[in-house]
This record gives C-alpha cells, structure tokens and sequence, in this order.
C-alpha cells in the first residue's frame, strides 16, 4: 500500500494550557467516531467529525482531575460509553450541547498519567487501571451503584508512564505492564499480583533530566512475529533521542526477553521524545505495524515529524521507516481509528503545549491526518 495522510487543521481556538487526555469512541451514537480532548485539571472537549476534514468542538466536562490519561468505557452500563479521567468520570448526556455529569470515584486521585480500563479479576466486566508518580499503580473495581467511592487495589509501585494490558504468559489472566517489569496477576482475579522484569529502557541524556524524563515510556502489548506469544513494544516517551524498541516473549513465560530495535536512523539529528504510540497494520498487509510522532514540548534537532514505521518481513526483524507529516507540527498522545469510514486507521494527535517555533505561530492545535492510502 502507498501510505498517504491529508493533513487537515481541527482547531485553533483552545486556550492556552496542556493538553491530553485524548480518547476516541462513538459518543453520539452516529456510528462514527469521536475525538476526546482534555486540558490539565480543566476542561474536557469532544470533536464531531462533519466530513471533508470538518469538526465540530463541543463541552463534554468541567474541572478535570487529570494530567495526561484517560479512556473510555461504560461505567453506568447504559449502553452508552463515558468517558474516566484521573479520579472522575463523566456520564454520556446522549447530547452534543449538554455537558457530561461529572462524578468523582476517588477524591485523592490526581496527577494521572496513565489510564486505562480491563477485565482485571475476570467477572466479565470492564476494570480501571491507572497510574501516577503522586500515587501508585492501582486498579478500580466499579460498584454496582458507579456515583459512590470505587474500591481500590494496589498492584504496585508507579513510576511516570508506561502502563498497559495483556495476557503475557498465556494463563488466560491479564497482566499489567509498567515500562520495564510487567505485574503477574497470580490468582486470576486481581488480589496477588507478582512483579517480574522486563529490561530496560533508555536513560535520560545528561542535558535533560527532569524527574518525569525517568523510567517514563508508551506500551503496548502485541504479538510481533506471530508465534502466539505476547510481546511488548516500548517507545521512550519523555526524552529527546529517545528509541523505538519491541521486547520479544521468548518462551511465552514473560520471564526471557529479547530486545529489537524497530528502526534504525536514517539521520543523525537527535529526535523529539516519542509520546505516542499505535500497534497494528497499518498497511493492509495483516501484519503489525508502528506509529509515532516527535512532541513539540521535548524536542529534538529538528523540527518535530510523523512516522510509521512498516513490519517489512511481518516478524518484527526487518523494518522501513515513513515520515507521514513533515510540517513542523509536533503530536503528543495521539490517537489512531477510522474516522472517515473508509476502512482505513486515521490519526489525530495535539501538542502537549504548543511551540512558539511551530508552524502555526506557536497557537495550540489538532490536526486530523486521513488516511487516503490506496493499494
């Protein structure tokens, strides 16, 4: 497949500030998606897509608790998805010009840079797992009755980024990564959960050390060579020259990895970090490809581009790098569906907080890339 991205501009009238908390789902009903967008501890919006490149903003929440996660689920099971981020969720109004409820779970829960939602103890219904360094990683069991206190269960110590979900030693029970260790859910059910390591990843440069710059990455967990084993693609989130890497499930225990670099430079400038990540075929070929972006807010040499990466041999060995968007616009938490309905994954993707150097005049922005890939 050609890889091809129109480029179309979404916004350019939020308020200063940063922003994250990004989510696609179909809030409305329409059978399209939706795009989710929060600025830290402040507003919640979400995008409607009018077609030929067209949205529409509207308010979903106020006073958000949340730094950089959130995810979408049905808390009330109503049949309509809602929307949780950091300590609170939000109750789907089932209309565009009428705000979310908000409704706080955990009052103590703030700084949430990772969230997320899975079946932990196996009932059947949907957890939410979230974690960050001014709290621990931990999942959230709902109650029958969602708008009272949700019951809490530590799974261990958090570092800044990093989180994500998968069967990684094929019991049938998920587990949880946190960067480089991966929690084993020893009794299937949530309770027990057993720490086992990974490896690690990249160091902070010695010009670039900022507490959140450790330990702080994006994952996720797919099988890459197709053997029926969980393996775990990792992308440094925090740092400039940061790398691209997948840890190999050697033996399907989780307890031998191989590390493989997923691309190899085609330049010598040092890159922006990495705060995005997307698995999955993004060429039609049925096999796993990887996107990510270069952040404004932790830069590189040069000005901030878009990339897939291509599975070239389909096992993860050999790969070939496309810059999708090379117009001095940096993405962060970027999310990938398709928006269009064309069948083919889309992207969209904002800055943390805009660069004074982009090449919008430094005003904060979402940008919409259609996939208009054709065989």
């Amino acid at each position: 497949m050609n890889l091809r991205f129109a480029a179309h501009v979404m916004d350019l009238g939020l308020p200063e500030g940063n922003y994250a908390q990004t989510a696609l789902a179909d809030l409305d009903g329409d059978g399209r998606l939706e795009y989710i967008l929060g600025r830290q501890y402040a507003e919640i919006y979400w995008y409607s897509y009018d077609g030929e490149g067209v949205w529409s903003r509207h308010l979903l929440g106020l006073d958000s608790p949340s730094d950089v996660g959130g995810c979408v689920l049905d808390v009330d099971r109503d049949g309509f998805p809602d929307f949780v981020t950091g300590g609170a969720w939000y109750r789907n109004s089932r209309c565009p010009d009428k705000t979310f409820e908000r409704f706080a779970f955990d009052v103590d829960l703030t700084g949430v840079h990772d969230v997320c939602s899975a079946d932990v103890d196996g009932d059947g219904h949907l957890e939410v797992i979230t974690m960050s360094d001014q709290n621990s990683l931990r999942w959230y069991k709902i109650p029958e009755d969602p708008t009272q206190p949700w019951p809490c269960c530590e799974i261990g110590p958090a570092v800044h980024a990093g989180v994500s979900v998968g069967d990684i030693n094929g019991n049938g029970h998920l587990d949880v990564v946190r960067t480089n260790v991966w929690f084993e859910n020893a009794a299937g059910d949530g309770t027990r959960w057993v720490e086992h390591p990974i490896g690690p990843n990249t160091p902070p440069p010695p010009d670039f050390q900022p507490y959140f710059a450790f330990d702080a990455t994006y994952s996720v967990v797919s099988d890459m060579n197709g053997n029926g084993y969980h393996d775990i693609v990792f992308t440094d989130a925090e740092i400039p020259g940061g790398k691209i890497w997948w840890m190999e499930n050697l033996d399907g225990t989780g307890l031998r990895w191989e590390r493989h670099e997923i691309y190899n430079r085609s330049d010598d400038a040092r890159r922006g970090a990495y705060h995005s990540l997307y698995v999955g075929d993004l060429d039609g070929d049925d096999d796993l490809d990887v996107f990510s972006c270069e952040m404004e807010a932790v830069g590189g040499d040069a000005p901030p581009r878009w990339y897939i990466w291509e599975n070239v041999d389909g096992r993860g060995q050999e790969w070939r790098e496309h810059v999708i968007l090379d117009a001095n616009l940096g993405g962060h938490a970027a999310v990938v569906g398709d928006v269009t309905g064309n069948g083919l994954p889309d992207i969209i993707a904002k800055p943390w907080r805009a660069a004074p150097s982009n090449a919008l005049g430094g005003s904060m922005f979402v940008v919409f890339l259609e996939n208009v890939s054709r065989p």
